[in-house]
């Protein structure tokens, strides 16, 4: 019996962990799609503006839009990287650069 007691007091917090886990990697991922949803539909309320769904400059704003985003977040990741190649710097090649 205390053996028992044992290995589920071993495992339950290993299978806890697990879960919170899980649970995080989800809550990141519904973040990133409500992001994408404000982003269109604050896009979508900028370009209006410009012109109906379809023309010529409607969809020339969404696309200015859509790469200004894109080169946004390619500078984001190259500074999370540069701060990585920072901190990385004092472990002795055990960084991934």
């Amino acid at each position: 019996m205390t053996r028992r007691a044992t290995i589920l007091a071993v495992l339950l917090p290993l299978s806890v962990g697990l879960f919170a886990c899980v649970d995080k990697g989800e809550g990141v991922r519904a973040q990133r799609v409500a992001n994408e949803a404000t982003a269109n539909a604050e896009d979508d309320a900028t370009c209006r503006a410009k012109g109906e769904p379809g023309t010529e400059f409607y969809d020339g704003c969404r696309q200015a839009l859509a790469a200004a985003r894109a080169e946004k977040a390619a500078i984001q990741e190259q500074k999370r990287r540069d701060f990585d190649r920072v901190l990385g710097a004092g472990t002795d090649g055990l960084s991934d650069y």
